[in-house]
């Protein structure tokens, strides 16, 4: 009897535990990428990786938790310090609760301006801490990091946000820093129409950005545009991802290392589905602020994506960019770059 007591016992916990509200969900990649350059003294490279994410995400009531961590390439001995050596790298920690109508989040969280990654990267703060709320339908918040350190970068950014007649606005400030304005919604001109608006005006002297993109669908093909018209001393970080689809980004292939010398972008994106891929082509052209003379750079890029049965899914990219005056004694260089990468997600 005592036995069995115990044994029910021991499923009673069992139990508890795997109805507790936790989840644990991720991914895993490797990936071969290469480059050739039209410049005979110009190395090839090659390069290979592996990487696998984690999400660890666990909830109570008002109350959630979140880690994510991400693990790159296995070292190659106990001592190995090579930048291609292992390390786990936790780069998302925090908790977020309520108080009253209040939000709290507290910890190390992703924080960017605007509403896509379209202008600047979204870059993780530090001991961060922010509150927010909702006021007759508008949502206002207050975030900072906590580090201690005296530069603009710790400022406290306000954000206030909402949505008219359908069209989601954004307003952030931040003090000594920038004031960015984003709107985005649909557009009445065809199935899944829709524009995104985004202007940063930096405190720093020419340094302002303006980024306009719209996208619809015609035969079944989405056809993305986007304009980045951006003052010469502007540091854009972000990827053009042009409301979730990216048309500049370091996951193509044929982007420049940097999109923050990027002062005039003009590009065009075809993505459909083709005998069971998806492909996506991207024409750009751009100008950067180095000032040389007859800066005009062209890119295109291809990636086709696959889903194996495998449940894995396979990505090929072949892209050229036609970077003219690159450096100003050597104005013209092209760079044929190509990749592939399998990922697997659960």
């Amino acid at each position: 009897m005592k036995k069995q007591l115990l044994i029910a016992a021991v499923a009673a916990s069992m139990t508890s535990a795997a109805m507790a509200d936790i989840s644990i969900t991720g991914g895993a990649f490797i990936k071969w990428e290469g480059n050739d350059s039209s410049v005979a003294t110009t190395a090839t490279t090659t390069n290979s990786a592996v990487g696998f994410d984690i999400d660890v995400a666990g909830k109570t009531g008002d109350t959630a938790a979140y880690a994510h961590l991400d693990i790159d390439d296995a070292a190659t001995t106990s001592t190995d310090t090579s930048p291609d050596g292992g390390k786990i790298n936790v780069d998302k920690l925090w908790v977020e609760t309520k108080i009253g109508d209040v939000k709290v989040k507290a910890g190390d969280f992703s924080s960017g301006t605007g509403m896509i990654e379209g202008i600047d990267k979204a870059v993780t703060a530090s001991n961060a801490i922010s509150l927010s709320t909702t006021v007759a339908g508008i949502s206002v918040g207050v975030s900072k990091d906590m580090d201690g350190t005296a530069t603009t970068d710790d400022n406290a950014k306000v954000t206030i946000s909402g949505d008219l007649a359908g069209h989601k606005w954004q307003i952030q400030e931040k003090a000594d820093t920038f004031t960015d304005i984003a709107v985005t919604g649909a557009i009445a001109a065809g199935t899944g129409s829709g524009y995104y608006i985004e202007h940063i005006n930096r405190d720093a002297a020419d340094s302002d950005s303006t980024l306009v993109a719209a996208h619809t669908s015609i035969g079944g093909v989405k056809v993305s545009v986007a304009s980045l018209d951006a003052d010469e001393s502007a540091a854009n970080t972000g990827d053009l991802r042009v409301l979730g689809s990216s048309l500049v980004g370091d996951y193509h292939t044929a982007a420049y290392t940097t999109n923050a010398s990027m002062t005039d972008v003009k590009a065009i994106g075809f993505n459909t589905d083709v005998a069971g891929n998806n492909v996506n082509l991207v024409f750009i052209n751009a100008d950067t602020n180095n000032s040389v003379v007859g800066d005009d750079n062209d890119l295109w890029d291809i990636v086709v994506q696959r889903k194996l049965a495998s449940g894995a899914t396979l990505d090929l990219s072949y892209g050229v960019a036609d970077q003219n005056g690159k450096t100003s004694s050597d104005a013209n260089v092209d760079t044929t770059n190509y990749g592939a990468q399998v990922t697997v997600k659960f």
